[in-house]
């Protein structure tokens, strides 16, 4: 029964009147993470309790990184690692804590390619009012970009999606064929601490590096873990004469 249903769903999103009707009493549309028909609103396949399951990331939380605190204050600080660590990148912020729905949902998009998880994307953003991104202030967008071979594996690359989605919501620019991936490094995923800085050093080069001189721009990924891709990247872009460099993504671990 899941399968036609996720068939279905994305013929929900475009259709409209009676053929749209039939379609929705043979196949009812249902949430993409659990399979319920108690659907959070009929333009977004996710159901009530799914949506109320996903971990928003609110106040307080670190100024630079963006890891939430559990603390009862709602004020903004620095946390232990950025006070010691430097970074590259100026701030990055995150829509949700990666755990539970939320990386169910990413793991779908991801992996099984349900593209129709992208409108939750976009649902997500408008419940979280805590981000503090203002969007005009950059000159453009600009995904993390893959690897050649693991883009013919996947298929596409999640971060230009994402970073469509933004673009066309927020009318900002985005530019994804500058920065390019140069060597093919193994999955974050798969590596701990240092290593993945080691992984990704020098894994990531621009193809005119004019394009980003004296430009703000916004990294944008899917998960944010250690930071250390991003911060690569945010390497290499102040290097070659960016004025600012910040992320964003959808979902950080913490």
């Amino acid at each position: 029964m899941r399968s036609p249903c996720l068939k279905r769903t994305y013929k929900r999103v475009s259709g409209a009147g009676l053929f749209s009707s039939v379609l929705d009493f043979f196949f009812p549309p249902c949430c993409l993470i659990c399979g319920s028909e108690n659907l959070y609103h009929r333009d977004y396949l996710i159901c009530v309790n799914c949506i109320q399951s996903i971990p928003l990331i609110t106040h307080p939380f670190c100024s630079r990184c963006g890891k939430p605190f559990a603390t009862e204050s709602n004020q903004d600080h620095l946390c232990s690692e950025c006070l010691i660590g430097d970074s590259y990148l100026s701030m990055v912020r995150a829509l949700c804590k990666y755990e539970g729905s939320v990386a169910a949902m990413i793991h779908q998009f991801k992996y099984k390619q349900k593209f129709a998880c992208v409108p939750l994307f976009t649902l997500m953003l408008e419940l979280n009012h805590s981000i503090g991104l203002s969007f005009s202030s950059y000159d453009f967008l600009m995904p993390i970009p893959l690897h050649r071979t693991r883009l013919n594996e996947r298929g596409f690359n999640q971060s230009v999606l994402w970073g469509k989605m933004l673009g066309k919501k927020y009318q900002v620019p985005l530019e994804s064929r500058t920065l390019k991936r140069v060597l093919p490094t193994l999955p974050q995923v798969s590596l701990q601490g240092r290593a993945r800085k080691n992984n990704v050093r020098n894994a990531f080069a621009l193809n005119n590096a004019a394009v980003v001189r004296n430009k703000a721009i916004l990294l944008l990924d899917d998960v944010y873990t250690t930071g250390a891709t991003m911060n690569e990247c945010a390497r290499v872009l102040k290097q070659n004469g960016a004025s600012r460099v910040d992320g964003f993504v959808i979902a950080r671990a913490v």
